[in-house]
């Protein structure tokens, strides 16, 4: 009868044990998630949906090998590569209406035009966009350059930036 007792008695430590153990992380797990539900308003508030922006320029002044020479063929390209991650349990519509390729050091606008998108994010959805832009006059100027984004959300106007790039010659 001891034998039992004692069993019983030490399974009970056990237990008692394993729910103290388990009350101080389910405390702080408690202040994550709180301060997490923060975090998530304010990225709602921000309406930052596009989280990176990279560009890829090139100009090829001569025709690849077996294509004859045509003055009406494209020279400037632009590759706009945009990152858009809805945090989201909702959907997301965002307008991108521009596309810009500026100078880095005089901010000067290159010669290249891009369409009007509408894009929606479906809930805790992940997506890429490229937009491709093409000129027949290549770029101008000798220094780098960088593509500009203007998008809505909502009622809201913003933009975004990639990093400086030289031009692929």
């Amino acid at each position: 009868m001891m034998k039992i007792s004692l069993i019983t008695f030490i399974a009970l430590l056990v237990v008692a044990g394993s729910i103290n153990a388990c009350a101080i992380p389910a405390t702080h797990a408690q202040s994550q998630t709180h301060s997490a539900s923060k975090h998530k308003t304010a990225m709602t508030n921000n309406n930052s949906l596009i989280k990176k922006v990279t560009l890829i320029a090139r100009q090829e002044n001569l025709p690849p090998l077996g294509i004859p020479h045509n003055p009406q063929r494209n020279i400037g390209l632009a590759s706009v590569f945009i990152r858009l991650e809805n945090p989201e349990t909702n959907s997301v519509t965002v307008k991108i209406s521009q596309v810009e390729i500026h100078n880095l050091l005089d901010g000067k606008l290159q010669n290249f035009q891009s369409q009007y998108k509408e894009i929606e994010l479906k809930p805790l959805e992940n997506s890429e966009l490229v937009v491709e832009l093409t000129n027949k006059s290549g770029y101008t100027g000798h220094d780098r350059v960088k593509a500009v984004v203007t998008y809505h959300i909502e009622n809201q106007s913003k933009t975004i930036e990639s990093e400086a790039v030289a031009v692929n010659l």
